[in-house]
C-alpha cells in the first residue's frame, strides 16, 4: 500500500534551496543592522564632534567678553552695579552670528542684564560652582554655554551665559559622503556573503556547526573595519579643521584689538603691555605652542609661550586702517604634540565607537547560529525516533520528545545551554544598560533649586542606589523561587516588572518618583538575572558548567558594554525620556528571544523541577537542609569569603572608584578610562567562555580559583614597582584575566558541593551573587579609605594584598574536590567524563 504521501527529490532540492536562502537572508540582515549600528553611532559622535567644536568657538568668542567684564570687576566695580552691560551684548551680537540669548546673572541666578529670551542657568551655575572653566548643555532650545565671573578677594560670583542654535554636524564633515561609503561597503558584503553561502554544499551548512559561521562573521569584520578606517580617516580631518578654525578665531580677535588701538595712530613699536592679552588668548587655546608679534621688516616685538623655527600655523597682518598698509604681523605657532594628542583622542573615539558596535553584531551572530543548529537539528530529525540525551532533539512547533522515564529531551547541544541563554540575557541587559550613562544627570534634572550642594549630590546617587539594592534583595529571594518553581515564572515576571519600571521613569515628574521607579527595575532586573542563571544551573549538565555560565556572563557584559553607549546616543538626540521608553520596548525584545529561544524547554524545566535537583547525584536523592546547614559548608564559607567578595572588593574599587581618580591625577582623559575598562569587558566576553571550557576539562577547580586570585593580586601589586599608566592598565588586564580563571570555575566547584545541592542549586547561586554585590558595594568604601590613609598607589597595592590573603584564606580552608562529577538525570556523559576522572 503506497503511503499518504512521500518525499520526492524535487521536493528535498526545494527544502535545501530554501534551508540555503533562509541561511543567506538571516546572515545578510544581521550584517545590515551592525552596518547600521555602527552608522548610527558614528552620526552621533559626529553631532557631539559637532557641539564640542561650538563650544569651543564659543568659548574663545564670548571668552574675550567674559575677559572684558572680568577685568573692570579686578579694578573693583562690583558686579551688582555693573554698567555698560548692553554694549557687551552688542559685541557678542557682532561676534556670534547666531546668538539667541544673552545673559549676566549672579550665582544665586539673580540676572543683573540679559537680551533675548529668559533662560534658566540653574545646572549650568551649579558645574561652575565646583570650579569648571565653563559649563555648557544642550536642549531642544540650543547650546547653552557659561564662563564665570569673580569679585577678588572672594567677592560675589556670576556667569555670563550665552545661548546659541542648536549645532548640527562640525563644518567639513562630509555626512552624505559618509553614507554613501557605508552603502557600496554593505552592498559588496552583502553580495560576498549571499555568494559563499549559496556555493556552501547544503550537508557542509547542515553539519559545520560554528564554522558555518566564519565566514559570514569574517565578511561582517572585514565591512565593519573598512567602515570603520573611513568613519575615523573623517575624524581625523575634521578635527584638525575644527582647530585650524579656532586657532583663526583667536587670532582674529586679536588682531582687531591691536588694530584698534593701532588706529588711535601709536606705533607698533611702542605698545606696552602686549604679552597680557596675547598670553590671555594663548591661555584660551592650550593646542597653540606660541604667538608672537612681528615688526614690519621682520623684528619681534613680543612673544609669549614656545616659538619654533617651523611653519606658523597661522598669520594675521596688522593694518591701522581698512586697506592700509601693512605695519607688522600678528603669528600664530601650533603646539604640535599636542595637537596630534588631540586629533589622535578623536580618532580613538570613533574606534572605539565602531568596536562597540562590532560586539553587538557578534552577539546577532551568536543567536543566528543557535537558531540554525536548531532549525538543521530538527530538519535532520524530522520523522526519525528520539535518540538519547544529549544529542539534539526537535524543537518548536510540536510536543518536545521524551526520553528514557519520560523525561524530556533537551533541544540543544547540552555543551552549548549557555550559548542559548545568552542572546536573552544581551538583549536584557543591553535594555537595562541604556539610561546608564547619563542616570544621575536625569535625577539632577528633578531636582528643585537651591539646597545644600552635599545634599544634592547624595539626593542625585539614591535612584542608582534603590536600583542595586533591590537588584540585591531580589537575587537572594529568587534562587530559592527558582528552586521550588523553576525559572520560566521569575523570567516572565522579571521582565514584566522591568518594562513597568522603565516606563515610570520616563513618566517620573520628581526625584522620589524616579527612586521608586529605578527600585522597580531592579526588582526586574534581579529576578530576570537570577533566573537566566537558574536556567543554565537547573537544567544544565554538571560536565559543562564552566562553559555555560561564562558564556552567560559574557552575554551580560556584552549587552551592558553596548547598551549604556547606545543610550548615549540615543540622549545625546532625543532626550532622557524617550531612552526609557525604548529600554522598555528593548525588555520587550528580549521576552521574544526568550519565547524563541527558551520556550522549549518549559517542559524540562517542570520535569526537573519535579525530580531532583540539577546535578544531584542519581540514586540518591538530596536531602533539603537549612540557610544554616548551608553556610556550615566550609567549602562553600571559604568561597564566599575567600574568592568571590575579594574580588568584587578589587573589582569594583579599582574599576568604579580608583581608575577615575587615578588616571585623572596622572592626566588621562575619562575617555582614556572607558577604554580600559572595556578591554576589562572584551577579556570576559571573548577570553572567559574559551577557559570555562578548559575548566570543564578539569576536575582541579579549586586550582582553577586560587590562579585567578593570585593572578589578579600580582596585578596590583605590580603596581608597587609600575605606577602610571602603564602599569593600572596591566592591572586591570590581569584582573579581567582573574575574573576568567576564576569565574569560570567557582560555579561548578560550588555546585558540586553536596550542601548546596541540599538546600537548593538556585537558592546557593543567588546566596553567591549576593555575596558578589556585598563586596561590589563594599570596594569603592575599602579602597577609598585607604586613598585617604596612604595614598593612591599604596592603596591599590593594599587592596592586591586583601585580595592575596583571601586567596590564601580560601587554599586553606577550602576542601578539595570530590570524584567525577554525577551523570545528568537522562545517564548522558560528557566526553571528559566517559574517558574517566581527571585522577586528582
Amino acid at each position: 500500500m503506497q503511503p499518504a504521501s512521500s518525499v520526492t527529490p524535487a521536493d528535498i532540492r526545494q527544502r535545501r534551496q530554501r534551508a540555503v536562502r533562509n541561511i543567506m537572508l538571516s546572515c545578510v540582515a544581521v550584517l545590515i543592522v551592525g552596518q547600521l549600528l555602527i552608522a548610527a553611532l558614528s552620526l552621533a559622535a559626529l553631532l557631539r564632534l559637532g557641539a564640542d567644536s561650538t563650544v569651543d568657538r564659543l568659548s574663545l568668542v564670548a571668552g574675550r567678553t567674559a575677559g572684558q567684564i572680568q577685568a573692570g570687576l579686578n579694578l573693583g566695580k562690583p558686579l551688582p552695579q555693573y554698567f555698560g552691560l548692553s554694549l557687551v551684548f552688542d559685541r557678542l551680537q557682532q561676534d556670534i552670528p547666531d546668538l539667541q540669548a544673552a545673559a549676566v546673572v549672579l550665582d544665586d541666578g539673580a540676572v543683573l542684564a540679559s537680551v533675548g529670551p529668559a533662560m534658566s542657568p540653574g545646572r549650568l551655575l551649579r558645574d561652575l560652582r565646583q570650579g569648571a572653566a565653563h559649563a555648557s548643555e544642550s536642549s531642544s532650545r540650543g547650546l547653552r554655554l557659561a564662563l564665570p565671573l569673580v569679585e577678588p578677594q572672594g567677592g560675589r560670583r556670576g556667569a555670563l551665559i550665552v545661548q546659541v542654535d542648536k549645532p548640527g554636524l562640525p563644518e567639513g564633515a562630509t555626512l552624505w559622503e559618509n553614507l554613501r561609503f557605508l552603502a557600496l561597503v554593505t552592498t559588496l558584503a552583502a553580495g560576498l556573503m549571499a555568494l559563499v553561502i549559496r556555493r556552501m554544499p547544503v550537508h557542509s551548512l547542515a553539519m559545520a556547526g560554528w564554522v558555518r559561521m566564519a565566514v559570514p562573521v569574517a565578511v561582517m569584520l572585514v565591512a565593519q573595519g573598512l567602515y570603520t578606517f573611513h568613519t575615523v580617516q573623517d575624524f581625523r580631518n575634521i578635527w584638525q579643521a575644527v582647530i585650524e578654525e579656532n586657532a583663526r578665531v583667536i587670532g582674529q580677535g586679536l588682531e582687531k584689538d591691536l588694530e584698534k588701538v593701532l588706529g588711535y595712530g601709536i606705533e607698533l613699536s611702542r605698545l606696552r603691555g602686549v604679552e597680557k592679552p596675547m598670553q590671555r588668548a594663548l591661555d584660551a587655546f592650550p593646542l597653540l605652542g606660541g604667538m608672537s608679534l612681528q615688526a614690519d621688516d621682520g623684528r619681534e616685538l613680543a612673544r609669549v609661550g614656545t616659538v619654533g623655527n617651523g611653519t606658523p600655523l597661522l598669520r594675521f597682518p596688522l593694518e591701522a586702517g581698512a586697506r592700509g598698509p601693512s605695519l607688522g604681523a600678528l603669528v600664530l605657532h601650533s603646539d604640535d604634540g599636542a595637537m596630534r594628542a588631540a586629533v589622535r583622542a578623536r580618532m580613538l573615539d570613533a574606534a572605539t565607537i565602531a568596536v562597540v558596535a562590532m560586539v553587538a553584531a557578534m552577539e546577532l551572530m551568536l543567536m543566528l547560529q543557535v537558531l540554525m543548529d536548531r532549525a538543521f537539528s530538527a530538519g535532520s530529525r524530522s520523522g526519525a525516533p528520539a535518540t538519547v540525551a544529549g544529542s539534539p532533539a526537535v524543537s518548536g512547533g510540536g510536543a518536545t520528545p521524551h526520553g528514557p522515564a519520560g523525561v524530556p529531551l533537551q533541544p540543544d547541544d547540552p555543551s552549548r545551554l549557555g550559548m542559548v541563554a545568552r542572546p536573552v540575557m544581551f538583549a536584557f541587559l543591553f535594555a537595562m544598560a541604556l539610561p546608564l550613562g547619563f542616570l544621575p544627570l536625569y535625577a539632577r534634572s528633578l531636582l528643585h533649586g537651591g539646597g545644600d550642594e552635599g545634599v544634592a549630590a547624595l539626593l542625585v546617587a539614591l535612584p542608582t542606589a534603590a536600583e542595586m539594592a533591590a537588584g540585591l534583595m531580589m537575587a537572594l529571594l529568587a534562587g530559592r523561587l527558582i528552586d521550588r518553581g523553576g525559572w520560566m515564572r521569575p523570567s516572565a515576571w522579571g521582565m514584566v516588572l522591568a518594562v513597568l519600571g522603565n516606563l515610570a521613569c520616563a513618566w517620573a515628574e520628581s526625584l522620589w518618583t524616579l527612586t521608586l521607579a529605578r527600585a522597580l527595575a531592579g526588582l526586574g532586573y534581579g529576578l530576570v538575572w537570577m533566573a537566566l542563571q537558574g536556567f543554565v544551573v537547573k537544567l544544565g549538565h554538571p560536565g559543562y558548567r564552566g562553559r555555560n555560565m561564562t558564556a552567560l556572563i559574557a552575554g551580560l557584559f556584552a549587552g551592558h558594554m553596548t547598551g549604556a553607549a547606545v543610550g548615549g546616543m540615543l540622549a545625546s538626540q532625543l532626550g532622557h525620556r524617550p531612552v526609557f521608553l525604548v529600554g522598555a520596548l528593548m525588555v520587550l525584545v528580549s521576552a521574544v528571544a526568550l519565547r524563541t529561544l527558551l520556550w522549549p524547554y518549559r517542559s524540562l524545566n517542570a520535569a526537573r523541577t519535579a525530580t531532583t535537583p540539577a546535578g544531584a547525584p542519581t540514586g540518591s536523592p538530596a536531602v533539603a537542609i537549612s540557610l544554616r546547614g548551608l553556610l556550615s559548608d566550609r567549602g562553600y564559607v571559604a568561597l564566599l569569603l575567600g574568592s568571590v567578595v575579594p574580588f568584587s572588593i578589587a573589582q569594583v574599587g579599582l574599576l568604579s572608584y580608583a581608575l577615575p581618580l587615578y588616571f585623572d591625577a596622572l592626566g588621562a582623559s575619562t575617555a582614556d578610562v572607558g577604554r580600559v575598562i572595556m578591554l576589562y569587558g572584551f577579556c570576559v566576553i571573548y577570553i572567559g567562555p574559551l577557559l570555562g571550557r578548559m575548566t570543564d576539562g578539569s576536575r582541579h577547580w579549586k586550582q582553577w580559583i586560587a590562579a585567578g586570585g593570585l593572578v589578579g593580586a600580582s596585578g596590583l601589586l605590580l603596581l608597587y614597582w609600575t605606577p602610571g599608566l602603564a602599569g593600572v592598565t596591566l592591572a586591570v588586564l590581569l584582573l579581567a584575566v582573574a575574573s576568567c580563571l576564576a569565574g569560570a570555575a567557582q560555579a561548578p566547584y560550588m555546585l558540586a558541593r553536596d550542601s548546596v545541592q541540599a538546600y537548593g542549586a538556585a537558592g546557593a547561586t543567588g546566596i553567591m551573587r549576593g555575596a558578589d554585590k556585598f563586596g561590589q558595594m563594599l570596594g569603592p568604601l575599602v579602597v577609598g579609605a585607604l586613598f585617604a590613609g596612604v595614598g593612591m598607589a599604596a592603596a591599590l597595592v593594599w587592596t592586591g594584598i586583601l585580595y592575596l590573603l583571601g586567596t590564601l584564606l580560601f587554599w586553606r580552608l577550602a576542601p578539595d574536590e570530590g570524584g567525577a562529577p554525577p551523570a545528568g538525570p537522562d545517564g548522558f556523559k560528557s566526553p571528559a567524563e566517559a574517558a574517566g576522572p581527571s585522577g586528582e
